[in-house]
């Protein structure tokens, strides 16, 4: 501990972590953040024989736990496991977000990407984005959008949708992805950009019809399913996770912890793992990984402006 205390300079790299470590999730346990959590604080825990714990504090849409991240020690014995919620999108959703999603983490690696999923239910009768896109231009406010609450991903991008083709319908949002997908499943709404993993899962079922994925490129595991891109050209949100620090965490930490994260995230089995649950594995340096939460904070500032959806 004398070597913490001492700082960077003193061989806080060689000594660290001499104790458990605390890695938040600021959303409920089950979702894939917290299983991608739990995946890699497995492997650091097994590499530096200390324990890494996760711990879930949820509520007001990731806030609560950005938060508590970003007010933790900067020791490098508290992270976050954050989203895209909670280190991009909330930036420009909540008027009053008590703290800077830029200014008080120290980004550490991207650990996850996976994209959104177009779903209909199968009584809709379309099997394409472009007749998806007919159908409504020809029914304006007829049919309707489900989501997992207002300023999530899955709403902002039905809003984007609407903007780009010209096309109206109405947003229902629900507190979470349950509801939400009993009532797409039954058809109380007709369609979603759904969470990769939770409409995977109802797609395999049988329960939702696929339409299209909102990643940059066709996704690996599921090579027949188009991009919305390929109909809409430039369409792109992907959900993420990425670990970061509080501010002031010292450098040779953030190094030592940045390269067990790339090592962990490039064995097979993991990315083997990942890809079952829907996302991606990513691993990156921590420069690389700032550049990314500045773009997305950009990206998704531009579809909260034209939802003109605010949080207080």
């Amino acid at each position: 501990m004398a070597a913490l205390m001492l700082g960077p300079a003193a061989g806080a790299d060689d000594t660290y972590p001499t104790k458990p470590i605390r890695l938040i999730v600021p959303l409920s346990p089950g979702g894939v953040t917290d299983m991608v959590a739990r995946l890699l604080a497995q492997g650091m825990t097994r590499d530096w024989g200390q324990q890494v714990v996760v711990e879930n504090v949820a509520g007001a849409g990731g806030t609560l736990g950005a938060e508590a991240g970003a007010r933790a020690a900067a020791d490098g014995y508290t992270l976050l496991m954050g989203t895209v919620s909670s280190n991009a999108i909330n930036a420009s959703l909540y008027k009053n977000l008590r703290y800077d999603n830029i200014r008080d983490f120290a980004p550490i690696s991207l650990v996850a990407i996976g994209p959104n999923m177009l779903v209909v239910n199968p009584s809709l009768p379309v099997h394409t984005v472009a007749e998806l896109i007919a159908l409504l231009r020809a029914n304006p406010d007829k049919y309707s959008y489900g989501s997992t609450g207002v300023g999530t991903s899955v709403h902002l991008l039905a809003e984007r949708f609407k903007t780009l083709t010209g096309t109206s319908m109405t947003h229902v949002p629900y507190k979470g992805s349950g509801p939400m997908t009993l009532d797409l499943t039954a058809g109380h709404v007709q369609l979603s950009f759904d969470n990769m993993p939770t409409a995977l899962a109802q797609v395999k079922a049988g329960k939702l019809r696929a339409l299209a994925v909102t990643s940059p490129e066709r996704w690996p595991t599921l090579p027949d399913v188009p991009t919305v891109a390929e109909t809409i050209p430039g369409f792109v949100g992907i959900s993420w996770q990425g670990l970061f620090a509080p501010k002031g965490v010292p450098e040779p930490i953030l190094e030592k912890i940045s390269a067990e994260v790339r090592k962990i995230l490039a064995e097979p089995a993991i990315k083997e793992r990942f890809l079952e649950l829907g996302t991606q594995a990513v691993g990156n340096t921590r420069a690389e990984f700032a550049a990314f939460v500045a773009t997305e904070t950009a990206r998704w500032a531009e579809m909260v402006k034209l939802s003109g959806a605010q949080v207080n």
